[in-house]
């Protein structure tokens, strides 16, 4: 038998032999959670609760598979215990009683179905051909997903979210209710439907309810921080009876809301069950101190919070994070890379260190660096920069230039003018390849036979290739000029077109650096960053590749190693959540999240010159750096802050 009390501290001691009763437990980062949770299933087995009664909620099958196995190891009765998603939760009893609400059976629609769908839903409204700048399918999806998740009507969602649709309201309201009306009619249930309907059915049938929540005795839910209001209603619905419910989570980890999480629900669970026991885990078993003093002045700068303060348990030993700033983004970078390779020599191997950011284009010149060095990498979270449809359509453009008779790339950028298809821009491309005259493509194609809504486009498009196509013209310029040309075929091909505004941008200051552009398009064509690696640098699968992720893919991860990349306004706090005070705070706490995965090494960084976007711009470090408690812990790194220019990165 384990005795619980010499392999846990005090506070988690707490934790895992309160039994009942509401209980929330508010686990600091690298707190030990996962054990938590693990030994208080034990403890509840061990203190006669039938196994069957329990029941633990998860944000992923993983991670209630990891917990029940490692308790099943101390004590094969826990094998009997319930444990999984709340979506697979719902489906187990949706499975036994759709009935009770209209379904004899249903059938799970996957997110390409779901979008298929909707698309079927707008071309039965014939909103299909309303306007070319109708949103997509996938985004119709996120939109109406928003609205079930958030319980929010669509307006309220197309206001807060997607401000560009808003002209399109009524028919997006009205796609919604045929998307709903579809499903019923088909017996069809999305992923919010499996939570919809056991919200339902536990609302509407009472000794149901009552009947599922005395089999489920004593619940857990982990990550509270990341449900929705229909996960915290189903929780409350489950447990209102004999309240014996403990939910785990960190307030100050609250970084989903773009997925419908809600930050209230954890702030508010106290007032839904009055009774409740507001437990704190604050020793952290991850970082050294100096970095859990400086994540600790992040949190303590929060506005909404529950007030923890970390400490760190045990020896663990490590350098003084450092704050270090550049002239630009390839400084930046330049200095990251010498750093990772230094740290490698020194024993720190690349699977130990991280390289972590707000948005996956501001690595864009890190995997430039990291590429000429052969240092392999992986990038999590996001879309790979250089496969991005918008990123191919500029670089089609400027191979075009280079070669006007390479054939795949102005079939690519024919096919971006209204009203040419597939069929049109080959009948294009076989013009040019059959002038006898062997003019240049762009005069063939300036008097080809056009769509009547093609050919302004088709004007433009040649002016344009030919105006660049100028020697003398500086590849900045070049760029500057394609711009003006395609930033309307962006705001029309992409609903999230300010977004992959930003990738533009970057490939814009790559551009800069490079006096010919053939020397451009052959580095991109054949040295591209790998999402797993590079070629001419021996490394033993996996283990031995650095880690470049975005923050939110981070999330629950660790490393010995952490670089914070572009700690800069427009960065983080990102630029499209200036106006809104809770989208501010979510970014805020991503800081602390990226802080928090740090082992023995921390180094946040930025670059105050934006040198390569026309007129010379200059950043201001992060708002959530540039603060009274944060720089007040900070002053230290601040005064040995390193500059590869010596200059500080904003004025005071």
């Amino acid at each position: 038998m384990v005795d619980y009390r010499t392999e846990l501290n005090p506070a988690q001691w707490d934790v895992v032999s309160t039994l009942d009763g509401p209980i929330l437990v508010i686990a600091g980062a690298g707190s030990g959670k996962t054990r938590v949770i693990e030994y208080r299933v034990l403890h509840l087995i061990r203190q006669h609760k039938e196994p069957g009664s329990i029941l633990l909620l998860t944000f992923t099958r993983r991670a209630a598979r990891e917990m029940l196995s490692r308790a099943c190891r101390r004590d094969v009765r826990a094998k009997n215990v319930n444990g999984g998603t709340f979506h697979s939760f719902a489906y187990s009893i949706l499975k036994k009683h759709a009935p009770r609400i209209g379904f004899d059976s249903f059938v799970i629609l996957d997110e390409d179905d779901a979008q298929d769908a909707i698309a079927a839903c707008v071309k039965r409204l014939g909103f299909a051909d309303s306007h070319k700048r109708f949103p997509k399918k996938d985004t119709l999806r996120k939109i109406i997903s928003a609205a079930v998740n958030k319980e929010m009507t669509i307006d309220e969602v197309l206001e807060a979210d997607y401000p560009q649709f808003l002209e399109w309201s009524a028919q997006v309201s009205a796609i919604a209710t045929e998307y709903a009306r579809f499903k019923i009619e088909k017996g069809y249930f999305d992923y919010e439907d499996l939570l919809v309907n056991l919200k339902i059915l536990l609302t509407k049938h009472e000794p149901l309810r009552r009947e599922i929540a005395a089999q489920y005795h004593y619940i857990m839910v982990d990550e509270y921080q990341d449900t929705n209001t229909l996960q915290a209603d189903i929780t409350y619905l489950l447990a209102k009876d004999h309240a014996n419910v403990m939910v785990v989570g960190d307030d100050a980890q609250s970084i989903y809301g773009f997925r419908g999480a809600s930050h209230r629900n954890i702030m508010t669970f106290a007032d839904r069950f009055p009774r409740c026991k507001i437990l704190k885990l604050e020793a952290n078993y991850r970082s050294h101190q100096q970095i859990l003093d400086v994540a600790n002045a992040v949190l303590a700068d929060m506005k909404h919070k529950f007030s923890k303060q970390l400490v760190s348990a045990g020896s663990r030993s490590g350098d003084k994070p450092k704050l270090v700033h550049f002239r630009t983004g390839f400084d930046e970078a330049a200095w990251i890379a010498d750093k990772i390779v230094e740290f490698d020599d020194r024993g720190t191997p690349l699977n130990h260190q991280a390289v972590l950011f707000r948005s996956s284009y501001v690595s864009i010149p890190l995997q430039v660096e990291l590429q000429k060095r052969g240092i392999p990498f992986v990038v999590w979270g996001g879309m790979k920069f250089y496969e991005t449809a918008h990123v191919k359509d500029l670089v089609s453009h400027l191979k075009v230039v280079v070669n006007p008779r390479d054939e795949i790339a102005l079939r690519r950028i024919l096919m971006l003018i209204d009203s040419i298809g597939t069929k049109t821009a080959g009948r294009l491309i076989d013009s040019v390849s059959a002038d006898k005259d062997r003019r240049a493509p762009m005069a063939v194609l300036a008097q080809a036979p056009v769509p009547a809504k093609s050919a302004r486009q088709m004007q433009s498009l040649c002016a344009l290739l030919e105006k660049i196509a100028d020697p003398a013209m500086g590849l900045v310029k070049k760029f500057d000029c394609l711009m003006r040309y395609y930033t309307p075929i962006l705001k029309d091909k992409f609903d999230d077109h300010a977004e992959r505004a930003s990738d533009l941008e970057a490939l814009r200051e790559i551009l800069a650096g490079y006096r010919q552009l053939d020397d451009f398009l052959a580095d991109f064509t054949l040295e591209p960053p790998e999402r797993s690696g590079v070629p001419g640098r021996a490394f033993s699968g996996e283990e031995r590749v650095l880690t470049l992720s975005t923050i939110h893919s981070a999330k629950g991860l660790e490393w010995d190693c952490v670089y914070i990349l572009g700690l800069i306004e427009g960065v983080m706090p990102v630029s499209f959540s200036l106006n809104k005070d809770s989208s501010i705070e979510e970014e805020h706490r991503l800081l602390y999240v990226a802080l928090t995965r740090a082992k023995k090494h921390l180094f946040l960084s930025a670059h105050y010159e934006n040198s390569g976007f026309g007129p010379q711009q200059f950043n201001r470090i992060s708002r959530f750096v540039d603060s009274g408690p944060v720089l007040a812990r900070l002053e230290q790194i601040v005064s040995e802050a390193e500059d590869a220019d010596s200059e500080r990165p904003y004025d005071g």
